[in-house]
């Protein structure tokens, strides 16, 4: 028996490992989002609070006001890092 499959979360990579998109979507020489990704980490002083995954962004500065919008103090200080997609 296998198990069930379970559809990616909203705006997860589908990997490539993976069952591919069929091909009316989008083929394999087509990434699969439109817009850049940012990995953005949040650091109070030396120490790690959070890292936020996919963030779809056109810029850096984009990607931190959209993750400044969950709160933080001015305490904090922002590092941001493009997210390559790997092609398939």
């Amino acid at each position: 028996m296998t198990a069930p499959r379970i559809a990616p979360l909203e705006g997860d990579r589908i990997s490539p490992a993976g069952p591919t998109l069929p091909d009316f979507l989008t083929d394999g020489t087509k990434s699969f989002f439109i817009t850049p990704r940012w990995r953005v980490r949040v650091y109070c002083g030396d120490v790690l609070v959070k890292v936020h995954e996919w963030i779809s962004a056109p810029d850096a500065a984009a990607a931190v006001e959209a993750v400044r919008a969950y709160g933080y103090t001015d305490a904090v200080r922002y590092e941001t890092e493009l997210v390559e997609e790997v092609p398939r």
